[in-house]
């Protein structure tokens, strides 16, 4: 516009006061162009998100609501898997092949075994992720299929590997477990499972917002979080999946002093690589490529030849060069 103008302006054919105002004219008409060019980009991307949302709401989900079981009262659970069969989507071998084993009432079992066995897979068919492709399994009797899922999952709590706190408050991260928990509830809840101390340290005490997926907190702290949150479900069947395997040995023994207190009076199911932890375990299940290679105490288990006495040795032999080391 300036190089015109001025030629025009120049040549007389145009007043050279004119040739400011078009230019002015010319960067406001820009302004709007731009803007419809960037609306073009920004509904591409609407369009792109509201398909990815479409397919999320027409999912069909893979577990659905049964007709409902019998009302329970609080009291130690009992659960089973009966002859469970499970294989992935696209696997190249089922999961868990002809799994059976029961947790009696206020019984601690612990399924062990290599990375793949399929312990975290009995941990998740229990919680009814999924549904077996064959055989049953069981809690307080009834088929886990009979339940509502909501039913269901309030008498079972959940400590996982990787816990996930919500960027919010300590406080608010615990009332998931019970919304309408008491601020008494609470208190004993953290000082049961260890954090007393830790959350007086605090400037806002439990009104803390801990960040996204708790990352103000050490890793034992957030699992103790995790671990006051399920003592303040109160559920009767407790399952611990792989609760202490990412904390340093310091970290490690307070986290089991809350797991103890957890643990107490619970029909409790436990997944650990590290074997010492389920040495007093009621039932030790021993999972190969899906299949129950072994079950018994670990007395019994450890005197045998045989993959768990393997494991055993093993980390014992880990645990003896590390020492060294050090």
């Amino acid at each position: 516009m300036l190089t015109i103008g001025g030629l025009l302006a120049s040549d007389g054919k145009l007043a050279a006061t004119d040739v400011p105002l078009l230019t002015l004219l010319a960067m406001g008409a820009f302004l709007p162009i731009a803007e419809m060019a960037m609306i073009g980009r920004r509904l591409g991307d609407t369009l792109g998100a509201t398909r990815r949302l479409a397919a999320v709401h027409n999912e069909v989900p893979v577990v659905a609501d049964g007709p409902g079981a019998a009302p329970r009262v609080p009291a130690a659970a009992t659960a089973d898997l009966k002859a469970v069969d499970f294989r992935y989507d696209h696997a190249n071998r089922p999961a868990l092949e002809g799994v059976s084993f029961d947790l009696a009432p206020g019984a601690t079992v612990a399924l062990v075994g290599p990375s793949g066995a399929g312990k975290t897979t009995a941990a998740h068919l229990l919680l009814r992720f999924w549904d077996p492709v064959s055989g049953a399994l069981h809690l307080d009797g009834d088929d886990l299929r009979t339940y509502r899922l909501e039913e269901m999952r309030e008498r079972i709590a959940l400590v996982a590997q990787d816990t996930y706190l919500f960027n919010a408050s300590i406080r608010e991260n615990l009332l998931v477990a019970q919304p309408d928990a008491s601020d008494e509830e609470i208190v004993e809840a953290i000082a049961r499972a260890g954090l007393a101390e830790f959350v007086e340290s605090l400037p806002e005490g439990l009104d803390t917002v801990v960040g996204e997926r708790g990352a103000q907190l050490s890793g034992g702290q957030r699992q103790r979080v995790a671990i006051g949150r399920a003592l303040l479900k109160d559920a009767p069947l407790l399952i611990l999946d792989e609760a202490t395997s990412h904390l340093d040995g310091g970290t490690e023994r307070l986290v089991h002093e809350a797991l103890d207190e957890l643990m107490r009076d619970r029909t409790t199911l436990v997944i650990a690589h590290r074997l010492s932890t389920v040495r007093d375990a009621d039932l030790i299940v021993v999972l190969d490529r899906g299949q129950i290679v072994e079950a018994g105490t670990h007395e019994e288990l450890v005197g045998t030849p045989g993959l768990y006495a393997e494991l055993v040795s093993h980390q014992t032999r880990a645990a003896a060069t590390a020492d060294a080391g050090d």
